[in-house]
C-alpha cells in the first residue's frame, strides 16, 4: 500500500467521525433537522464508498506486486535456460582422431590448421600427399595420378577431416568433390566455383600468392591440387574410395566389360600388326613371275 493511499484512508475516517458527531448533537430538534440528517447520511455513505475504493486499490496493488515478484524468478530461469542452450549449441566438436595406416604423424598439420596458418598448412598437406603416395613420389616431390590408388583410405579421411574441422566444413577433398559433382564434373565450372579463376576471362590462378589464404575464401578453395598440366591427378583424388560413394553392381559390371573390350581391341590390333609383318617378310623372298616382267 502506498503512502498516498494510506493518507487518503485516514482522512476519510476522520471525516466520518465528524459527521456522526454533528448528527448526534442535533437530535434535540428532530423536526427541524430531518433534512440535515439525510444530508449527513448521504455524506457518510460517500465516505464509506471512498474508504472501500481505497481498500480495493490497496488489495489490487499488493496482488500485482506479488504476481510480479513470483514471475521474476521464472523469467530469470527462462533466460538462463536460453543462454545455456545457446552455449551448448556453439560448443566445438571434438577434434578428429589422428588415425593412420602408415604411421604418419598428423600433429604438425593439425596445429597449422588450428592456428589458421592456411598457406603453411597447404604446404604440409602437399608433403603428406607425397608421403602417402610412396617413396618415388617423396623423392620427386610430386604425385603422379596412378599413385593415388596407393593412398590408404584411413589416412586420406584423417587429412580431410582435419581440413573440414578447422575450416567449419569449408575446405577439404569431400567438399571439393561435392561441388565438382554438382557442376556435373565440368572442370572449368568447378574451378570457377571454388574461385581458382580470376577476371572476366577466367584466367587460372597459377602462383601461391594468387590464392586466398584465409578462413573466408570460397568453399572448396583449399587444399590446392596442381591441375595446370591436366586434371588426371585431381580426378583420381576425387574418385578415391575415401571420398567417392561405393560403386553399384551395374557400374562395376560396366567397368569390367569396358576392360574386356579394351583387351579384345588390343589383341586384334596386335594380331593385325603381326600379320602385316609376316606378309611383308614373305613378299620380300618371292620373285615376280615372268609374265609380270
Amino acid at each position: 500500500m502506498s503512502f498516498s493511499s494510506a493518507t487518503a484512508c485516514c482522512c476519510s475516517s476522520s471525516s466520518a467521525h465528524s459527521y456522526a458527531t454533528a448528527s448526534s448533537s442535533s437530535s434535540k430538534n428532530r423536526g427541524g433537522t430531518n433534512k440535515t440528517s439525510t444530508s449527513l447520511r448521504q455524506k457518510s455513505r460517500s465516505v464509506t464508498r471512498a474508504v472501500k475504493v481505497a481498500a480495493d486499490a490497496e488489495t489490487a496493488e499488493n496482488t500485482t506486486t506479488t504476481t510480479n515478484t513470483s514471475a521474476a524468478p521464472e523469467a530469470a530461469s527462462s533466460a538462463a535456460a536460453s543462454v545455456s542452450s545457446a552455449a551448448a549449441a556453439t560448443t566445438e566438436k571434438p577434434e578428429p582422431e589422428l588415425k593412420s595406416d602408415m604411421g604418419v604423424d598428423y600433429a604438425p598439420f593439425r596445429d597449422l590448421l588450428k592456428s589458421g596458418e592456411w598457406e603453411k598448412a597447404d604446404d604440409e598437406h602437399r608433403r603428406l600427399m607425397c608421403v602417402l603416395a610412396g617413396e618415388d613420389a617423396e623423392d620427386r616431390e610430386w604425385v603422379y595420378f596412378t599413385e593415388v590408388k596407393n593412398m590408404p583410405v584411413t589416412d586420406l579421411k584423417t587429412v580431410d577431416a582435419l581440413w573440414s574441422h578447422f575450416s567449419g566444413g569449408r575446405y577439404g577433398f569431400a567438399i571439393q568433390r561435392k561441388l565438382w559433382v554438382a557442376q556435373k564434373r565440368n572442370w572449368a565450372k568447378f574451378f570457377k566455383k571454388i574461385d581458382w579463376t580470376t577476371g572476366e576471362n577466367g584466367d587460372y590462378r597459377k602462383f601461391p600468392n594468387e590464392f586466398l589464404w584465409r578462413a573466408d575464401a570460397a568453399p572448396g578453395h583449399m587444399p590446392l591440387t596442381n591441375a595446370l598440366r591436366g586434371t588426371q591427378l585431381f580426378e583420381a583424388l576425387m574418385e578415391h574410395p575415401a571420398f567417392a560413394p561405393p560403386k553399384t553392381a551395374a557400374e562395376i559390371q560396366a567397368e569390367e566389360l569396358a576392360k574386356v573390350q579394351d583387351q579384345v581391341t588390343g589383341a586384334v590390333s596386335r594380331a593385325q600388326g603381326e600379320f602385316g609383318d609376316l606378309m611383308r617378310k614373305g613378299l620380300k623372298g618371292l620373285k615376280k613371275p615372268d609374265w609380270m616382267s
